[in-house]
């Protein structure tokens, strides 16, 4: 049996090509499904945060916190779109 040096334990041959490649393939899809939870929490975008402010609005509604007419003078101002360019 051939053995890698410095590894006496550790077999050679197709079984440690084995190895090596499923640990590289372990490792590369833990690394990928940490960036790709990051992107999605990026890529929300002004859409999604357009929707949280109406929902908050229409909540604050439901709750009586607003009146009615501060609902639609606040919610004619979350749907404007920006003149800023950030949208």
């Amino acid at each position: 049996m051939c053995t890698i040096p410095g590894f006496p334990f550790f077999p050679g041959g197709w079984l440690t090509m084995l190895l090596l490649v499923l640990a590289a393939v372990v490792v590369l899809g833990l690394a990928r499904t940490r960036n790709d939870k990051r992107r999605q929490a990026v890529r929300r975008g002004a859409a999604a945060d357009r929707d949280d402010a109406l929902d908050i609005l229409r909540r604050r509604l439901a709750e009586g916190a607003i009146s009615p007419e501060d609902y639609d003078r606040l919610r004619k101002i979350v749907a404007a779109p920006a003149t800023d360019g950030n949208r």
